[in-house]
Order: C-alpha cells, then structure tokens, then sequence
C-alpha cells in the first residue's frame, strides 16, 4: 500500500532512520528516540507521537511493517 495511502515520505525516513540508528548502536528505545530526534532536529516527544501514529495508522501496511521489523518488538510502538 505504500504512499500516498501508507506510509508518507517523511514518515519513512523518520522510521527509516530509527531502523539505522538502532542498527549502528544498539541502543534501547529512548536513547534510539533521542539520537533520531537530534539528527532530524525534532524533540524527542515528537519522534514519539509520531511513532504512535504511525503504530495506528498503519500497523496492516507492508511497507510500516517492514520498517518497524528492523526495531526490536519490545519498543514501545
């Protein structure tokens, strides 16, 4: 289903880049949260209501999916 009916673009990158960070570092949640927020000049309480969204929004998307199984499931959205 991708966009413009999944996943948005700026949706992508910011779930994209939580995937990478995670994967360079291997950090929990909120230190994964804080170095995304850093990087894409948004407050940590933003990364995560977006995430939240996300979650909502698009939990049957394939594209989310595969997104979101680069994070380990005990992440918070």
């Amino acid at each position: 289903m991708g966009f413009p009916y999944g996943v948005n673009p700026r949706e992508r990158e910011l779930l994209t880049g939580m995937g990478n960070c995670f994967e360079a570092c291997h950090e929990d949640f909120e230190s994964t949260v804080e170095m995304v927020a850093g990087n894409r000049h948004r407050t940590t309480d933003d990364v995560k209501e977006t995430l939240r969204q996300m979650a909502s929004h698009f939990a049957a998307d394939p594209d989310y999916q595969r997104l979101r199984g680069r994070l380990p499931r005990e992440f918070p959205f």
